[in-house]
């Protein structure tokens, strides 16, 4: 009799986490608007395609304004608190970095600023990579736009990083103090948060927490917490079908009503019109 061996493959079940590390817009706008002061933690670029943007920056107590007219590059660092206008019909290429992906490819990159000004090709070199990948976006090629922000990143780090004082003075004993606040809002945005819990869990002063933050960042806590999970909310809202209310609930938003206030204040229309603006 013959013996026969059963031999049994185990097949591994993996699973992959997708994760999305940028988001690209082509934006058109029919009217002018104007988008209040706000903070995220993504590194923003946007190519003026026509049309015109202006954008204010706060940072280390300093105002900064930047008229961007067609073929004009701008970019906004992550943490930097800003305010933007969109005039004359205003068509743009917008890409929202996450600045935590950056960290894993480039280990050795310590949140340093990155200045367009440093050098003029490398800029134009971008703004080509702008246009290329909103054409992948707008033909829903997912691989190169891939390959896009990729290159797009690498040319940020490797050419136009800013070694300046203004980074050094950022990165000075207070901003650990700082990164603190962050991470406690950045872990906990979605419960209620008061600043006397920031204050016990940083062993401050609450008055002391509280201008040295708007000192810094140029906003406040709590204008900073409201752009945290406005961000949250900002991205299920475009990629999930769950409904406004769970969304908001779960962000952190104490009701709808505050939500629906507090998102109107900063993009000049509803989270039910921007939900539908996202779905056409």
């Amino acid at each position: 009799m013959r013996n026969y061996r059963l031999v049994v493959r185990k097949h591994e079940l993996i699973e992959y986490q997708q994760r999305e590390f940028y988001t690209v817009n082509h934006n058109f706008y029919h009217q002018d608007k104007v988008y209040d002061k706000h903070w995220h933690n993504s590194i923003e670029i946007t190519y003026v395609v026509k049309g015109r943007k202006i954008q204010t920056s706060w940072e280390n107590g300093q105002e900064n304004k930047v008229i961007a007219d067609e073929g004009k590059l701008l970019l906004v660092n992550s943490g930097i608190s800003h305010k933007i206008e969109v005039l004359n019909g205003l068509e743009g290429i917008v890409l929202l970095i996450d600045k935590g992906v950056i960290r894993e490819f480039y280990p050795t990159w310590q949140d340093e600023h990155f200045n367009l000004e440093l050098n003029r090709n490398i800029e134009k070199r971008i703004i080509e990579l702008m246009l290329l990948l909103a054409q992948a976006k707008d033909q829903d090629q997912k691989i190169q736009q891939h390959i896009y922000v990729l290159q797009i990143i690498s040319l940020l780090v490797e050419n136009l990083i800013d070694e300046n004082d203004h980074y050094r003075e950022r990165h000075d004993e207070n901003s650990e103090l700082i990164t603190s606040i962050m991470e406690y809002i950045d872990y906990n945005y979605f419960k209620p948060i008061t600043l006397d819990e920031i204050a016990t869990y940083t062993s401050y002063n609450k008055s002391y927490l509280s201008t040295l933050f708007k000192k810094k960042i140029g906003i406040t806590i709590f204008e900073y917490l409201k752009n945290i999970r406005l961000e949250h909310c900002l991205k299920e809202l475009k990629t999930t079908d769950k409904n406004i209310v769970d969304i908001a609930l779960n962000n952190g938003f104490a009701n709808i009503q505050s939500f629906n206030k507090v998102f109107k204040e900063v993009y000049h229309q509803t989270p039910l019109q921007y939900k539908k603006s996202k779905q056409i």
